[in-house]
């Protein structure tokens, strides 16, 4: 199909219709946001299905989104909490029309950044066509065009939530964007959705087209989702289980330094594991210590901070000026200290859900910090963490 450029900017983040809160992805936005300094008062997340195939696109109305190209790309982390959320890869974009022509996209998966590209006239080879920009490819990918990005999906079911108090039933949410019926009859449905339908399977940086196959029905395509949704809520009940018992293998043997600041604690978790780590990072410690940390200590650290460390394979799963971090950009920012009398480097950077920390690589090995790197850090746990 042709690609063709809306008369105005716009951007917004996709992602295949799986089982998920709406209300929960809402809350996340609105998180980040306040967090940044952003007004969002007046914003609403607005989520609408395409009308042919489940896959959604979600986009912010406010003044905090009056540019939606701008807010787009300027807001990255967003994509990044979204795949926190949704079980499948997200993919954030953003386009901005002629003569300040712009187009990019990023994907992630499970709080990772997986892939972003960015272009703009100047980055452009000469020559190019308007099917070899970014945002053009990624549709090409999922077989959409740049129109029914432009239009929001227009025809398809639509749901809208306040990002400052969301509120709703998130099953009925869920299957009004589905497009199935209010009451869905407790049988077994048709199989979930062929890998070969756009949207329908996980998709990395666009490198080619895909074949989808033939069209459905809106409301046939309603019932095969919600037959999904009802096998995919099933998953997600399997997967809490897991998730909890993996928060008491985390709090079994945590290892722990203690400082003058309090407490930082190691959890076997890995920085996307924002759950897990979430209760190990606090600002003034209750009475009620996290799993883990011995209670006896709950005296002496009262009001003091609770940090944790984790090693970190990747330095794009940490973000700096709102874009995934380098190694280019890690080697120019970083400032040379000593740990334990090893020489290292140090950025103060931001993990997604997780908020401010501190990078620190002694060697080749590199572990986050949950503290800004003006504050003491705990070095005889991070030599352990980095010596493996």
């Amino acid at each position: 199909m042709q690609p063709t450029i809306s008369p105005a900017a716009y951007g917004g983040l996709l992602f295949p219709l799986d089982a998920f809160r709406p209300t929960m992805l809402a809350a996340a936005f609105a998180e980040l946001l306040v967090g940044k300094a952003r007004n969002v008062v007046d914003a609403t997340l607005e989520l609408t299905r395409h009308p042919e195939v489940p896959l959604v696109l979600v986009r912010v109305h406010g003044s905090v989104a009056e540019d939606p190209a701008e807010f787009w790309s300027s807001n990255p982390e967003l994509c990044v909490f979204a795949s926190q959320v949704v079980p499948r890869q997200c993919f954030s974009f953003y386009v901005t029309p002629p003569p300040d022509q712009r187009q990019g996209f990023l994907v992630a998966q499970r709080g990772q950044p997986l892939a972003k590209e960015d272009a703009t006239t100047d980055t452009m080879p000469a020559g190019a066509t308007a099917q070899e920009w970014p945002v053009a490819r990624l549709c090409e990918q999922l077989q959409l065009s740049l129109d029914e990005l432009a239009s929001g999906f227009e025809g398809g079911p639509r749901i809208e939530l306040g990002l400052l108090e969301p509120s709703g039933d998130d099953q009925e949410l869920l299957r009004t964007l589905a497009g199935a019926p209010p009451e869905v009859e407790d049988e077994d449905g048709p199989p979930p959705p062929d890998a070969s339908r756009p949207g329908s399977a996980n998709v990395t940086a666009p490198n080619g087209p895909t074949h989808a196959g033939s069209p459905r029905s809106a409301s046939g395509q309603g019932e095969l989702v919600a037959a999904d949704v009802k096998r995919r809520e099933t998953e997600r009940d399997e997967e809490r289980k897991a998730r909890a018992s993996k928060a008491a293998a985390v709090a079994d043997g945590l290892a722990h330094e203690i400082d003058d600041l309090g407490i930082v604690v190691a959890p076997e978790a890995e920085l996307g594991d924002a759950d897990l780590l979430a209760p190990y990072l606090q600002r003034h410690a209750e009475r009620d210590l996290p799993a883990g940390i011995p209670s006896q200590l709950s005296e002496q650290l009262a009001g003091r901070r609770i940090d944790f460390a984790v090693r970190v394979e990747f330095l794009s799963e940490v973000f700096v000026e709102a874009a995934p971090l380098s190694k280019a950009r890690f080697t120019e920012q970083a400032t040379s200290r000593t740990v334990g009398g090893e020489p290292a480097m140090a950025l103060e950077v931001l993990a997604p859900r997780l908020g401010v920390g501190t990078i620190v690589q002694i060697g080749p090995a590199r572990v986050f910090v949950s503290r800004p790197a003006d504050l003491a850090l705990p070095e005889r746990l991070l030599l352990e963490l980095a010596r493996g």
